[in-house]
């Protein structure tokens, strides 16, 4: 029995540890020098809980989201797989869209109609 529960542990264990992963949502914007960049911690659940809710940023330039990448670690696979899924921390990066301003004397371009 000991023998076949741990034999059950281990397989959950690579499982879990095999869902070290990154994912990345990019748009069509630039990433410039100028881009901002921000990091933060997301504490969830895998019951659809969420202990903090990241704080809310704007871009200062108007623009929106360039990149947004949420990804996982070993030890955040750990903490999940000993609290039986109710604390599941995930990092996510996002990026602000750096392209510059447009000119407010530059005229915009209108196809013909």
């Amino acid at each position: 029995m000991k023998r076949y529960l741990s034999v059950i542990f281990g397989c959950f264990l690579i499982g879990s540890i095999s869902g070290c992963a990154t994912m990345t949502i990019e748009g069509d914007g630039q990433k410039t020098p100028m881009s901002e960049h921000g990091t933060h911690t997301v504490h969830g659940s895998y019951y659809n809980f969420v202990w903090s809710e990241p704080p809310v940023e704007k871009c200062d330039n108007g623009q929106g989201l360039y990149r947004v990448r949420v990804h996982t670690n070993a030890l955040y696979s750990l903490v999940s797989i000993v609290s039986l899924g109710l604390y599941v921390p995930q990092a996510a990066e996002w990026w602000c869209d750096g392209t510059p301003a447009q000119d407010e004397e530059e005229e915009l371009y209108k196809p013909a109609k």
